[in-house]
């Protein structure tokens, strides 16, 4: 496996739990405003032995969350079936694989899936032209699961903003989407395109207010989850 690393604990990845993170390399998006983008260049190589050993053996914890880059980027399954043998497994994904997801969802416990923006301008977002319909057929596999999931979308600053949210909460009503919607704030102290540094992050009122207006049930900050 490409790996970036292994946060020992967390109290803010895994809805409920204590987890450990488990950071995996590589993406197939270039989001501008990504605060994880070391991870598309660096890595090493170890063995899903060796991460499940990692983990099992930090009693500090009963869960750990599977997270990037873009985990399904590799062939996970090996290792998500592993780990749901000694822990609670949550995984952070982008959307792009869904017949991966799919086959993975029996060793799932919790999967936080990213809505980056509208349909309209998913490619350009992300460097990928078939990007969006991918993420749709994702979100479809778990609105159909028995998977226990969540939506989340980073507010940006004229770039993911009151036009773009207000398209996908057209979307996620076409979709019949009923699961946590989860509001992101954007942070600029690291992110792909240096350009973006300069945006001013939105504040907490801000997001309530947005996410009041376009549907969303949590905001999720640098103060912490906040529900609306």
């Amino acid at each position: 496996m490409r790996i970036g690393g292994i946060l020992d604990i967390s109290t803010i990845d895994f809805p409920g739990k204590l987890c450990s993170v488990v950071f995996l390399s590589t993406c197939p998006f270039r989001c501008p405003y990504c605060h994880n983008y070391e991870l598309l260049f660096n890595w090493k190589e170890v063995s899903v032995e060796e991460i499940v050993k990692a983990v099992e053996k930090n009693y500090l914890v009963d869960g750990v969350c599977v997270t990037g880059g873009e985990p399904f980027h590799q062939d996970v399954l090996k290792l998500l079936e592993k780990l749901k043998e000694v822990k609670a497994v949550k995984v952070d994904t982008n959307g792009y694989y869904p017949e991966r997801l799919k086959k993975a969802l029996n060793f799932i416990d919790y999967v936080a899936i990213d809505l980056k923006t509208s349909p309209e301008k998913y490619s350009e977002l992300t460097g990928r032209g078939d990007s969006w319909d991918r993420v749709e057929k994702s979100i479809e596999v778990l609105s159909n699961s028995e998977v226990e999931w969540e939506i989340r979308t980073t507010a940006i600053p004229g770039i993911v903003w009151e036009e773009e949210l207000k398209r996908i909460r057209e979307v996620l009503n076409d979709l019949n989407v009923k699961t946590k919607l989860v509001l992101q704030q954007f942070r600029n102290e690291k992110v792909l395109d240096s350009n973006l540094k300069k945006i001013q992050p939105p504040s907490v009122k801000e997001l309530r207010a947005l996410a009041l207006k376009y549907g969303y049930n949590t905001v999720r900050c640098g103060e912490g989850e906040f529900k609306v």
